[in-house]
């Protein structure tokens, strides 16, 4: 997942001759009964979580799915088509604000991709308690998102009791990805589209963004954001 190049630093003035970590990246193609559905690029790992992921939020049941990866492709069999209704969330799931910026946190420290080499997104599930489930990163915040997925449905997950923290902007394509499978609360570091804030009221999910420094804005789903009252 992450090579290394030669490359020339510039710095005080002067060029420095050293050796930087790089990502490797693959262009992934996704067969579903033999139908090609998606081309995307994405780091060369995770590759069978990358289609369960993306066959269940396109409405797939893969209770009894087959997978074959070979050559960066990934062979989904017995995929059969589901509900492709938008899940609704209900209103019965809490996070104290605060935990925002502690998963934020901890999220960071184990995104050791990032930090070598300054080219992966980050996915995380998180309980609404706080507690880690599943971290994933990838160059491509959509593979991320889908490789997160299928792996946290592989061992059996409930979406629908979790928190999912992103290092990216919220895009209408990732919300609705997340409104797809039940995640009642969505958190991304960068902004939403008009689009997204739209599709996330649609669902009622909770869409947390712009996190930094201290601070961050509830687009909707407000009523699950609780906050402690100092004395």
């Amino acid at each position: 997942m992450i090579s290394e190049s030669e490359v020339y630093l510039f710095r005080n003035g002067v060029f420095e001759k050293i050796v930087d970590k790089v990502a490797e990246e693959v262009e992934a193609r996704i067969y579903i009964d033999g139908v090609e559905v998606l081309r995307i690029a994405t780091a060369p790992h995770m590759l069978r979580e990358l289609g369960i992921g993306y066959a269940l939020v396109k409405g797939f049941d893969v209770s009894n799915v087959q997978t074959i990866v070979e050559d960066n492709a990934i062979l989904l069999f017995y995929a059969s088509p589901g509900n492709t209704k938008e899940c609704k969330c209900g209103d019965d799931i809490f996070i104290n604000a605060q935990k925002v910026f502690e998963m934020f946190s901890i999220a960071e420290k184990y995104a050791e991709m990032f930090r070598q080499t300054g080219c992966f997104h980050f996915a995380a599930l998180f309980t609404v308690e706080g507690k880690l489930i599943e971290i994933v990163e990838d160059v491509s915040r959509f593979a991320a998102l889908l490789k997160l997925i299928g792996r946290a449905y592989s061992r059996g997950v409930n979406f629908c009791k979790t928190v999912l923290i992103m290092s990216s902007r919220a895009a209408q394509e990732m919300v609705r990805i997340v409104s797809s499978i039940c995640i009642p609360i969505a958190v991304f570091r960068g902004a939403p589209t008009r689009k997204a804030i739209e599709i996330a009221k649609s669902c009622n999910t909770t869409l947390i963004a712009h996190v930094r420094d201290g601070r961050f804005t509830i687009y909707t789903g407000f009523q699950r954001v609780l906050h402690e009252v100092k004395s």
